[in-house]
């Protein structure tokens, strides 16, 4: 079937020409038709063959037709349906597409699998009252009863999308199609319906009864891998049109909220379920978050801190233990004493270092540009409500030494920071401790450019007697994320960019000079992996 939304129904006088000899003409009986006119095409048009079914009912209760079969040829419906225009009776006139046999039906259940059934599960519906038997045309609007999911697809790995399913919507409405209205059977059982592709890789479609849902998005590849995301209730509406849209990852999806709609009614987009549990026990030093524990400081100078890394894993997002690999994030690891690092999957050490983060995922899952980076500032990102990624400034007012802005320039009275050393001409990593900030090595996913392959940092702090023994052999490199951009860079002779950087907090060890460990400000490419703190909202401390 080729959809539209408005048709004509027009009574078409056909009187025979043909009587027997001394027989009475019959009264000006007419066969009814319905011509189709588009006045707002969301697919395309009704096709030959494609059938519909006509109920008539006169003064409210006499079923004048029941069900009677038009077929669709020559740009008209048509059956054996007779109407006598003198008649003053008015009417109800119901049509439903697509036909099923019987009485008018008062249930519909849509196909499970919609790569070939998506068109039989579009159940479209007019109804009109008080109509006399006329001649005339009679204009009538068909809505879609059920509610369509438009599938659009980001694919960010080699194999190809076998399938799209969406699991757990009630497929069976019991219909009042005089009233124009449909309700999900909640005797039925839940199942799963198989969208259609629409182009391969890039755009599926499905009807579903339209219900109150908190649906999962089953994406199977070619390569055997079954990827699940559990999508945001909504309340589905009647003859609406919802946008999800989704990123395939090599070992997830992820779905986001983006894009417009046409066509149908536009009732918005559906997303993932981002509904983090957060309660916040600041009296007690701690916050549960994604119903993980997380201990809590409350400095001198007013702001709370997590007094640890975090380990929320946004929907989407697989850690790797390959720092070659552009997968966003990168569990922690050690430094063997062969210099070789490996990647430590344990949950204490997990707990213990936080993963690895870059600036895209932790910033939300937008993707950072030259036009954008400012943009960041501040952001809550991947932190809980009434928390953010800490800015440059936020840092500098701990440490009180950073790098020049792109404009040469540094905040003033860094002197003044809350634990700046003068000798060290920056804070020690020790006093941060001893105020409770509890400073972890988690080490740093190195990255030049937006293109070369990242590596774990290899420096480890060496066994010195000036060093605490406590942090011989972990990595001697480490960053703590900031919100704030530092610059795009160019590449002097092509003009085209090949970095971007952002600020960060950067730790220098050394037996002769920072023994105690160093913390200053300086930037890193936002491909780079590191350890992110969150801060507490200062409306909110």
């Amino acid at each position: 079937m080729k959809k539209s939304l408005t048709f004509i129904f027009a009574a078409a006088l056909l009187v025979s020409c043909q009587q027997e000899e001394n027989e009475t003409l019959t009264p000006a009986n007419s066969r009814i038709t319905i011509s189709p006119v588009i006045t707002r095409a969301t697919e395309v048009n009704f096709e030959t063959g494609d059938k519909i079914g006509v109920t008539i009912t006169q003064n409210g209760d006499f079923v004048y037709a029941e069900n009677k079969l038009m077929t669709f040829n020559d740009g008209v419906f048509a059956g054996d349906l007779l109407w006598y225009p003198e008649g003053n009776d008015k009417s109800q006139i119901v049509a439903y597409y697509p036909y099923r046999e019987g009485n008018t039906p008062a249930s519909f259940s849509v196909q499970t699998d919609q790569t070939t059934g998506y068109g039989a599960s579009d159940l479209m519906a007019a109804s009109k009252s008080d109509i006399l038997p006329t001649t005339s045309v009679i204009s009538m609007n068909f809505k879609h009863m059920f509610t369509k999911l438009l599938i659009n697809v980001t694919k960010e790995v080699e194999a190809n999308i076998s399938s799209i399913a969406l699991k757990g919507s009630i497929p069976t409405a019991t219909l009042d199609l005089a009233a124009l209205t449909v309700t999900a059977d909640a005797n039925v059982t839940a199942t799963n319906i198989t969208a259609q592709a629409v182009e391969a890789n890039k755009t599926y479609r499905a009807i579903i009864v339209p219900q109150t849902v908190a649906l999962t998005l089953e994406v199977v590849t070619s390569d055997g891998k079954t990827l699940s995301q559990k999508l945001t209730s909504a309340t589905l509406a009647q003859g609406g049109q919802y946008s999800v849209n989704i990123r395939v990852l090599p070992d997830d999806i992820e779905v986001k909220l983006s894009g417009e709609i046409d066509g149908w009614t536009d009732e918005g987009e559906i997303g993932a379920d981002n509904e983090i549990s957060f309660e916040e026990h600041l009296d007690q030093n701690y916050f549960l978050y994604d119903d993980v524990k997380y201990n809590t400081v409350t400095l001198a100078n007013g702001t709370t801190w997590m007094a640890e890394p975090l380990i929320y894993l946004p929907k989407g997002y697989t850690p790797s233990t390959d720092p070659t690999a552009d997968s966003h994030v990168w569990y922690p690891y050690e430094i063997k004493a062969d210099g070789a690092t490996v990647a430590t999957t344990e949950e204490s050490a997990i707990k213990e270092l936080g993963y690895l983060y870059d600036f895209q995922v932790a910033l939300g899952g937008k993707e950072i540009t030259e036009s954008n980076l400012n943009s960041f500032e501040g952001a809550q990102g991947i932190c809980p409500k009434g928390w953010h990624i800490p800015t440059r400034l936020e840092y500098f007012n701990l440490v009180g030494k950073t790098t020049n802005d792109v404009d040469g320039k540094v905040p003033a009275d860094g002197d003044k920071a809350l634990f700046y050393n003068a000798v060290y001409d920056g804070a020690k990593i020790s006093s941060l401790n001893n105020a409770g900030f509890n400073y972890q090595f988690s080490g740093v996913r190195m990255a030049t450019s937006l293109t070369g392959a990242g590596s774990y940092q290899k420096t480890a702090i060496a066994e010195d007697a000036n060093i605490q023994t406590s942090w011989h052999g972990k990595p001697a490199m480490n960053y703590l994320m900031t919100s704030t951009a530092f610059k795009p860079v160019y590449n002097s002779t092509s003009g085209l960019l090949t970095n971007i950087q952002f600020f960060g907090l950067m730790s220098t060890i050394n037996a002769s000079k920072y023994s105690e460990g160093r913390l200053s400000l300086s930037y890193v490419s936002i491909k780079a992996g590191m350890q992110l703190r969150c801060v507490r909202d200062q409306a909110a401390n």
